[in-house]
């Protein structure tokens, strides 16, 4: 299990020396990532490290998000979301040990909260 972290942990060190791989410490440190990239990334780290209640409930409003064009203003939804599952990264890339999810699910219930106003999720199915 330690060798798991361990790499995990050397992956992510290499990803965020090259892109910055983890949204919040690329905007802590002024990078520019697309809107797309961030929320595939947001999208890998709510299946890794949330529950699949969660993760579900999380990709229903990340599309809706980007049906009401919040992710992407001015471009087709269908190509936003084909952009958004071919930037999808490695989730031991975005969050390398386990310890990191209460951090990371800290902040996607944060932009939940603050999207929840600005989306509406049709209930239907």
């Amino acid at each position: 299990m330690s060798t798991r972290n361990a790499i995990g942990s050397i992956l992510s060190i290499a990803a965020l020396g090259m892109a910055g791989a983890c949204p919040s410490m690329a905007l802590a440190t002024g990078s520019s990532v697309s809107g797309e990239q961030q929320e595939a990334d947001y999208r890998v780290i709510a299946a890794r490290c949330g529950t699949p209640a969660f993760e579900r409930r999380f990709y229903h409003q990340s599309r809706a998000a980007v049906s009401a064009g919040l992710v992407s203003t001015n471009r087709d939804t269908v190509a936003v979301e084909k952009t958004i599952t071919s930037l999808r990264r490695s989730p031991f890339v975005l969050v390398a040990a386990s310890s990191d999810c209460k951090a990371q699910l800290a902040q996607l219930d944060a932009l939940q909260k603050q999207r929840s106003s600005l989306v509406r999720i049709s209930k239907s199915k």
